[in-house]
């Protein structure tokens, strides 16, 4: 019996030595950071943005893999499934804690998932063709109740911010909307301009640049604060709908099980990052601001996120296709 206590307590040395060994030596190998969305979109950007400082930062490669689908869930359930040891991550954003809110979610981001840190933030722009009759949110609330109304909007998913923000117009309008989900925002911003669609609430990284082109046309912003690039389009808070508030907020996720040490000094570079003049600059480019906050900061935020979510599902009977 002595010997076997002896061999255990051996044995859980050396276990607890190089496990605090692997710990001190991370990352000694590439990261996998996984993203919910097609390349080109906002959280594309961000993630490779974000992957190459983290890089130069932590001195191992932080490689973007790309896996869209089910408005980010594809990614983000794939890393509740992941080894918890830190190399592989996911840039994931509140469309977790609404998909909850929605009962959407195959994983439990509560106990599945472990928020890293807060990484930046981005409204959407409610826009239309640039040959749309609609010129105003008003526009398009008169139509939409038109006995032979049949208005579409598209998303980079269902979840995702450019999603939420077309649920939270309609309880507010009162309108009845049909949406249309790609598998990102690019995708479904080629169907605005074509037609297919007749409105998203766009992601500005991309959609700035369209509408300056006379390629779509702005009609309001879902933030608080309006764009500078887009001097006279009014927030809808600004239109009438007062405490309109939707956006993209991004957080760097892992498994749940990581090391406490691994999660702080990956919070720590984010802080870092967040903190340089040449990040704040591309945040700018992009008509995004870097957030501020670590894992507990992080976790408050998703839950504030699902407590908002599930409120608009709970009042409004919201049955998510």
């Amino acid at each position: 019996m002595l010997i076997k206590k002896i061999l255990l307590c051996s044995f859980l040395a050396i276990t607890s030595a190089s496990s605090a060994q692997t710990v001190n030596d991370y990352p000694d190998k590439p990261i996998r950071v996984y993203v919910g969305f097609a390349p080109g979109g906002a959280t594309d950007m961000l993630a490779r943005y974000y992957s190459e400082q983290l890089s130069q930062a932590m001195g191992q490669r932080f490689i973007v893999e790309n896996r869209a689908g089910s408005g980010g869930n594809v990614a983000i359930q794939a890393l509740s499934q992941a080894k918890p040891d830190g190399y592989t991550l996911a840039l994931g954003a509140n469309y977790i804690a609404a998909n909850a809110a929605f009962g959407r979610n195959k994983y439990d981001w509560k106990t599945e998932l472990q928020p890293i840190a807060l990484v930046s933030a981005t409204p959407n722009i409610l826009m239309v063709p640039p040959k749309s009759p609609f010129n105003s949110p008003a526009d398009i609330v008169a139509a939409s109740k038109g006995s032979k109304s049949f208005l579409t909007y598209g998303s980079a998913g269902i979840g995702s911010s450019i999603h939420l923000a077309g649920e939270l117009f309609q309880a507010m309008t009162g309108t009845k909307l049909t949406h249309v989900p790609y598998k990102g925002a690019t995708p479904a911003e080629l169907a605005l301009m074509s037609g297919e669609i007749d409105m998203m609430f766009g992601s500005p990284s991309n959609a700035v640049g369209l509408i300056q082109g006379g390629k779509l046309k702005a009609l309001a912003i879902t933030g608080l604060e309006p764009i500078k690039a887009l001097s006279g389009i009014p927030t809808l808070d600004k239109t009438g709908l007062k405490g309109f508030n939707v956006g993209a907020s991004y957080v760097l996720m892992a498994p749940a099980g990581v090391p406490t040490e691994v999660i702080s000094r990956l919070s720590q570079a984010v802080a870092k990052i967040n903190a340089s003049p040449e990040t704040i600059a591309f945040n700018d480019r992009i008509f995004a601001t870097p957030m501020v906050g670590g894992p507990i900061q992080a976790k408050e935020f998703l839950e504030a996120e699902y407590q908002k979510w599930s409120k608009l599902v709970k009042e409004n009977n919201l049955q998510i296709e």
